[in-house]
């Protein structure tokens, strides 16, 4: 039987090997027995930090989304007041998220739980639609082609048609910058 770390560092590399399980298996295909094989612990590990296969998945993107979390909270402090400046740095910082962080990318798309469906931006973009006097129809096409210049960068620049450098995070920005006025 493998030995076992530390509790708290266990559950942390369970998690991480969860990610790479994920993006290499799918959801349907997560094993449990795999992961622990990975982390040179027992089979029975995993059962002792999640109840179940199901709880280890939420677990999992509880993760990812925290590690957005932290990223998103600080840009939502640094521009506190420039509300559009949020909005455009946010969606910057998302593509970027998810293009440097391809198995988080991987286990939220596995999980259908992809999305920019983050509160503190649909919250900001609210306000500033509100603001600007937008109807709702014309803030959900705002959304949506915020959703598709995000995740249709992502693809490009995972494909490598665009660079991931600086020039092209500035046509993003002006890009967002246009659409939002």
């Amino acid at each position: 039987m493998a030995k076992e770390p530390t509790t708290e560092t266990l559950k942390n590399r369970l998690i991480i090997a969860g990610i790479e399980e994920i993006s290499m298996y799918g959801i349907r295909d997560f094993s449990l027995r795999r992961v622990a094989t990975r982390c040179d612990a027992s089979c029975a590990a995993p059962y002792r930090h999640f109840k179940n296969r199901e709880d280890f998945i939420r677990e999992i993107l509880a993760y990812i989304n925290s590690q957005w979390h932290l990223l998103s909270d600080s840009i939502i402090r640094l521009y506190a007041k420039d509300p559009l400046r949020q909005l455009i740095e946010l969606s910057v910082a998302y593509i970027r998220f998810l293009a440097a962080n391809a198995n988080y990318r991987a286990a939220l798309t596995a999980s259908g739980e992809v999305g920019f469906e983050n509160r503190e931006f649909v919250a900001l973009l609210d306000t500033y639609c509100v603001e600007h006097g937008m109807t709702e129809e014309e803030r959900a096409r705002i959304l949506y082609a915020i959703k598709a210049l995000i995740f249709g960068t992502v693809a490009m620049l995972g494909s490598g048609e665009l660079q991931n450098e600086n020039a092209t995070f500035e046509r993003v920005r002006a890009t967002l910058l246009s659409l939002l006025k």
